[in-house]
């Protein structure tokens, strides 16, 4: 194998010009002949590893303006952005880049007004994707609804982020869950002819009553928590 090295100073007599030839052969482009158009041109760049010592990157570009006029290829840095230009259209683009000495997954990131990445932090289960003041931001996602249909005394649901509707006959009973830490609705509606009684746990109230009453046909009463009791929507 030919050496791969610089020729030695005031040595290498007689076969420099073969060893400085097969040293540059290996990345830069020759076709053996008088072609200054193609000829010397990198054909292959090969970066040696970086080390954690400072100035060892492996490759670094300095601070400059950017072209006047984009050129398809040019990769650029101007401050905080690295560019590169495409064929279509000779665009400039900004290449995406972000911190990633923070996060976790499930992130998510948005572009800021002034094009910068921004990241969004998961969100709670059931969270839905909204927009405040331009930005995305996690709001609390829509309620299910479950209907039922009932004849005979049931207790109801409590699932979060359900809404529930109560289709009751005959005379019986419907208790609603605890209403602590509860966000749900409960709807209930009497299609019989007898009274429906809405009753509740742990000794909460109903308007500060008891229990509550449908005795009429086709009424129908909303529930809702006020953080320890029930009332009447």
């Amino acid at each position: 194998m030919a050496e791969q090295r610089l020729p030695t100073v005031n040595g290498d007599d007689g076969t420099w010009g073969g060893i400085l030839n097969t040293f540059l052969d290996k990345e830069h482009y020759n076709d053996g002949t008088d072609n200054p158009a193609a000829n010397g041109g990198h054909e292959k760049v090969t970066l040696r590893p970086g080390t954690s010592s400072a100035g060892t990157a492996p490759l670094k570009f300095s601070l400059g303006s950017l072209l006047t006029t984009p050129e398809t290829g040019a990769i650029e840095f101007l401050n905080d952005r690295l560019y590169f230009t495409q064929t279509t259209g000779t665009t400039r683009k900004t290449v995406a880049t972000y911190d990633d000495t923070a996060g976790a997954a499930g992130d998510i990131y948005y572009r800021d007004s002034g094009g910068n990445l921004i990241r969004l932090g998961i969100g709670a289960t059931a969270n839905v994707l909204t927009v405040s003041g331009g930005v995305p931001v996690w709001a609390i996602g829509g309620n299910s609804r479950s209907i039922n249909v009932i004849s005979t005394a049931t207790t109801a649901g409590a699932n979060t982020a359900t809404d529930y509707v109560y289709v009751v006959s005959g005379t019986t009973t419907l208790t609603l869950p605890t209403a602590v830490g509860n966000s749900n609705l409960y709807t209930v509606t009497n299609v019989g002819t007898n009274v429906v009684t809405v009753a509740t746990t742990l000794s909460q109230t109903i308007n500060s009553s008891s229990t509550a009453t449908l005795p009429i046909s086709n009424m129908s009463l909303d529930f809702l928590s006020n953080g320890s009791d029930w009332i009447v929507q």
